[in-house]
């Protein structure tokens, strides 16, 4: 009859196996925890006669804790005593034991007797080796809170024994270090000490040529033009590059050469650097000299020919502009405006009413105004564009094409081009509030349009072309009635209008803000305290240092770097309604004041330049060559040669 019998979890009675007579039988129950044996197995030796002994090995899966089931059957020559053992070892059944459990038990003449064989021993880490410390000693982990330290790990440098050697002696990856004798940090090559830690008088760092000199090692400059190898490069003074080609400061070429201490090397050239200047204001011509140099320089001439960086408008050859651009302080001399160049015209009938216009160039400019009307003006030749239906407000068009972009009274957006091709229209769900204002910019072939509205709304409209223009947004919503937008670029724009808390605007306050392009948020602006109230219902930019703006009761404002001031009246209390300015001598406005609509300030004195009968609504300067301006009875006023 078999011995041993494995069972499983199944339940033993008494049974017979493949024709043997049926007999008693002892179930062992066999335990282990908080261990994964590596080995497990139970023997049975007869008490009557010890070398009567058999050995069964029972199967392990990877839980750490678990039990197996093993009966166990009377040998026909075997006494019924039996000792039973439950061996438990660690790695494999030839490593050592790590647990055991024994019992004497007698096996029935039938039936089934049970017994409980319980092994303990700590793996907590799982790393298949038993605690040395928890288990008795009986196992061979030095640390079982470590998964990767346990006998025949590979021991690492890493400041725990991880093959449980008692040591990093053992380690594969010792690093070489150098004696170092002259303790410059630089050690001799030829000395090397293999070890995980850094050994005293030793280094990390090889190389030293001289040992025994501390001003001698690697990892330095040579300090003199003196003939020695003071870095072990195996050459001398090699940092000094004597001989060698060079460039000075300013970017001229030359030889290197000792300096007569021998302390450094100098490059002397006897090229002689040229003064350098870039073109700070934008307007093409270079007066803002850089320095002198013998290189060419980013964005640089060497010929100056602006005589004033503060505005794109100053320098060069005098145009009829009324600035002296110059700088010879003189306007306009030599007869350049002689005949006068204001002028004045009803465009496509007196019934018609100019909402606002918006030059692109010299001589061509954009009308536009209530039902849909809209007119192309170059030179003496004005086209009337029909299809473009609207109750235009606002307009801007762009200077490459001369394509216009339209805001009306009901939300809308428009865009026309001066062929007369199809009108696009396109709007933003829930705006209906008024455009006011418009201005864009081009760049990379896209246009990008900011309008914004009586509601306070910032719209902004890619546009890349007609077939395909994408949908307009609300950029931003302000908690104002805005009336006016303008810019030289994203980073220059403002807009202004008011806030007010009663429906007859009767408190509105004037606001301002402007757009922050780091967060592209837009972020009121601070104005004077003696605003009073009304609206602010123009603005104009005319570099990120001067902008103004101009509103109800004759408010005009300047803002110079950051900071706005009020500034004096053209006419005392009467309603402004728009602006225009290229320069603090040029600074154009138009009031609701009868027969002198149009104002100039001079720098310090306000005139009325052209006085004439119709009111005028809108005013726009491409360049300050040209001034448009426009209003009832089809009145177009232009100034410019």
């Amino acid at each position: 009859m078999r011995l041993f019998l494995a069972v499983g979890m199944l339940a033993l009675c008494g049974c017979s196996r493949g024709g043997e007579a049926e007999a008693g039988a002892v179930r062992v129950e066999v335990f282990y925890a908080t261990f994964r044996p590596g080995c497990l197995t139970v023997t049975a030796l007869d008490e009557a006669d010890a070398s009567r002994t058999e050995t069964q090995q029972l199967p392990v899966d990877e839980r750490r804790s678990d039990d197996r089931t093993v009966a166990v059957f009377r040998k026909a020559d075997w006494s019924r005593n039996l000792r039973l053992t439950a061996s438990a070892r660690e790695g494999s059944c030839s490593g050592p034991e790590v647990a055991s459990s024994s019992q004497v038990v007698e096996i029935p003449e039938k039936g089934a007797t049970l017994v409980y064989l319980d092994l303990r021993a700590q793996d907590l880490d799982g790393d298949g080796f038993v605690s040395a410390s928890a288990s008795g000693g009986k196992g061979t982990d030095c640390d079982d809170t470590d998964a990767r330290a346990y006998p025949g790990a590979t021991e690492t440098c890493d400041g725990k024994d991880s093959n449980c050697s008692g040591s990093e002696d053992d380690a594969v990856d010792k690093r070489g270090y150098y004696v170092d004798a002259d303790g410059d940090g630089y050690g001799n090559p030829t000395q090397v000490v293999r070890a995980c830690m850094r050994p005293s008088g030793a280094v990390s760092e090889a190389g030293d040529c001289h040992d025994g000199k501390k001003g001698v090692h690697p990892g330095q400059a040579e300090q003199l033009c003196d003939g020695e190898d003071e870095n072990c490069s195996g050459a001398a003074d090699e940092n000094f590059h004597l001989g060698s080609a060079c460039e000075t400061e300013l970017g001229c070429a030359g030889t290197r050469g000792c300096t007569t201490d021998k302390s450094a090397a100098v490059c002397a050239s006897t090229q002689s650097p040229m003064p350098w200047f870039v073109d700070e204001d934008g307007d093409g011509r270079y007066g803002t000299s850089v320095g002198l140099s013998c290189k060419t320089q980013p964005d640089a001439r060497t010929l100056k020919d602006d005589c004033d960086e503060g505005s794109r408008f100053l320098g060069g050859a005098e145009v009829c502009d009324r600035l002296d651009n110059n700088c010879d302080g003189r306007v306009d001399e030599g007869g350049l405006c002689a005949g006068g160049p204001w002028s004045a015209r009803s465009v496509l009938g007196g019934d018609t009413t100019w909402e606002a216009v918006t030059s692109y160039g010299l001589g061509r400019a954009w009308l536009a105004g209530a039902g849909g009307r809209l007119a192309h003006v170059d030179g003496a030749t004005v086209t009337d564009i029909a299809g473009c239906t609207g109750n235009w407000k606002a307009a801007w068009a762009r200077p490459s094409d001369g394509r216009v972009f339209l805001g009306s009274a009901d939300g809308v957006l428009g865009s026309a081009t001066t062929s007369g091709t199809a009108c696009v229209t396109a709007s933003v769900g829930g705006v209906t509030s008024s455009i006011n204002g418009l201005v864009g910019f081009e760049r990379s072939g896209v246009t990008t349009v900011y309008a914004v509205t009586s509601g306070g709304h910032v719209l902004r409209w890619e546009w890349r072309s007609a077939s395909s223009p994408s949908a307009p947004v609300v950029a931003a919503t302000v908690p104002a009635n805005l009336r006016s937008i303008h810019g030289l670029g994203e980073g220059t724009l403002l807009a202004v209008g008011a806030e007010s808390y009663q429906l007859d605007n009767s408190t509105a306050v004037p606001r301002a803000f402007r757009l922050d392009t780091a967060s592209g948020s837009w972020k009121p602006e601070s104005l004077p305290a003696d605003v009073g109230t009304g609206f602010l219902r123009g603005v104009s930019v005319v570099d990120g240092r001067l902008a103004y703006a101009v509103g109800d009761r004759g408010l005009v404002l300047a803002r110079e770097n950051g900071a706005w001031r009020k500034l004096t009246s053209p006419d005392g209390t009467t309603d402004l309604v728009d602006v225009v300015a290229f320069d603090p001598t040029v600074v154009l406005v138009l009031s609701k004041k009868a027969n002198t609509y149009l104002h100039r300030l001079n720098g310090t004195t306000w005139t009325e330049p052209f006085p004439q009968g119709q009111a005028l609504l809108s005013l726009d300067g491409f360049d300050p060559r040209e001034q448009w301006a426009v209003g009832q009875g089809g009145t177009l006023v232009h100034w410019g040669l």
